[in-house]
């Protein structure tokens, strides 16, 4: 619930900060505290071999968020007012913005969760159950660099940062799946990196296809349909789980790709339309007459 509003105040800085960098480096302080967390109730059950011991003790981060959301109301009472705020080109949510939520729709639905992930590792006792929390923080520890680097290689070339980072992320169930200990170990970086393709490259994406004044709702309509296709995939990949896992990443590897594809058709027509542009007009023809009389 809370994260279209905090994507809608976060895309208002991008003004100053380039786009990729700024989502990215939000996604990795955000990832950052999922890395202590499960690392913290690691170290209790550890210790104690108490989750109530290990969830109260999470309590103290929920006291300094809330500390840290005052401040920021305080310092920055109406985010969309500052001088960042003057970010969106769009007019209305048009066509790429739709194409888009669809892509992101069946990128959840194609990466396996990590809920099921650690019951197939408990349930095939590849990993001790008090080790399953460090592989957690392992993976959102490395989601911490996938988020930084992606959000740097957003801002140098768009398709190659979804390239990589989806074919990547496709990897992470079969990865899992079909391997000991040592291959659940390796597949931790890739969901990870399929949790920042989600995290910085989409939002980035959105952050720019959406007009002044309706940040929230493109951002609230574009969680509505990534969660609805996280839910969709996650039922279809525990009833498959059920029959056989040999048959996950047969079926989730496809819809992780299947983003792939829309991303490259619209980084096709989008370099196609500027082509058309440059080449109808006028003041391109008058530079290259300019260059052409210097020559």
């Amino acid at each position: 619930m809370r994260k279209p509003t905090v994507e809608a105040m976060i895309s208002y800085t991008t003004g100053e900060l380039e786009r990729g960098w700024a989502v990215g480096l939000s996604a990795a302080l955000d990832e950052a505290g999922a890395t202590l967390g499960p690392l913290i109730a690691a170290l209790i059950l550890f210790l104690r071999g108490d989750y109530r011991t290990a969830y109260a003790l999470l309590t103290i981060s929920v006291v300094l968020a809330i500390m840290a959301l005052i401040a920021a109301r305080l310092t920055f009472p109406v985010p969309e007012r500052s001088e960042q705020g003057r970010t969106a080109t769009a007019k209305t949510l048009g066509l790429p913005y739709w194409l888009y939520m669809g892509a992101g729709a069946l990128l959840a639905a194609g990466l396996l969760s990590y809920e099921l992930g650690a019951y197939h590792l408990e349930r095939t006792r590849t990993v001790p159950s008090e080790w399953i929390p460090v592989l957690l923080a392992f993976s959102t520890g490395s989601g911490v660099a996938a988020n930084l680097i992606l959000g740097r290689l957003y801002d140098w070339s768009e398709k190659v940062a979804l390239t990589v980072g989806i074919a990547l992320s496709a990897c992470f169930a079969p990865v899992l799946l079909r391997g000991g200990i040592a291959m659940a170990v390796i597949a931790m970086p890739l969901w990870g990196i399929g949790y920042a393709v989600q995290d910085t490259l989409l939002k980035s994406i959105i952050a720019g296809l959406l007009p002044e004044g309706r940040r929230g709702l493109g951002f609230g309509m574009f969680y509505s349909a990534y969660g609805g296709g996280w839910l969709l995939g996650s039922v279809a990949t525990g009833l498959l789980y059920d029959r056989s896992t040999l048959r996950l990443p047969r079926s989730s590897q496809p819809h992780s790709l299947h983003p792939f594809r829309s991303f490259s058709w619209l980084e096709g027509r989008r370099v196609g339309r500027r082509r058309q542009t440059g080449r109808n007009s006028p003041m391109r023809d008058s530079a290259s007459a300019q260059l052409r009389d210097r020559c």
